[in-house]
């Protein structure tokens, strides 16, 4: 073996992120829906199937995290999502402004 050849047979740190994690979306009412993703699933993808269950337009709700918007190219590892991690849906809302 050579000094350029190497070996991998240590397994990567974060190899765990092609795991599923769950999360959950709660809306304004307090329902929880549950989703089961990889951390490295778009949240925009989320998103839609969210929209999709409750029939409404994915434009007309937001999804926010300790208080901030997410991104819609924001990813569960991005975010430092955890397995049961919750993420709150709130209606959009326009107008006040006179």
């Amino acid at each position: 073996m050579s000094d350029t050849e190497t070996t991998n047979d240590v397994k990567p740190e974060g190899e765990a992120k092609g795991e599923p994690i769950t999360i959950r979306v709660r809306d304004q009412t307090g329902e929880e829906t549950f989703f089961k993703i990889k951390k490295t699933t778009k949240m925009t993808k989320v998103f839609a199937n969210y929209a999709s269950r409750k029939g409404v337009q994915p434009d007309s709700i937001r999804f926010l995290l300790d208080g901030e918007r997410i991104p819609n190219d924001a990813t569960p590892e991005s975010l430092d999502l955890e397995d049961q991690d919750q993420i709150d849906c709130m209606l959009e809302q326009t107008g006040g402004q006179m």
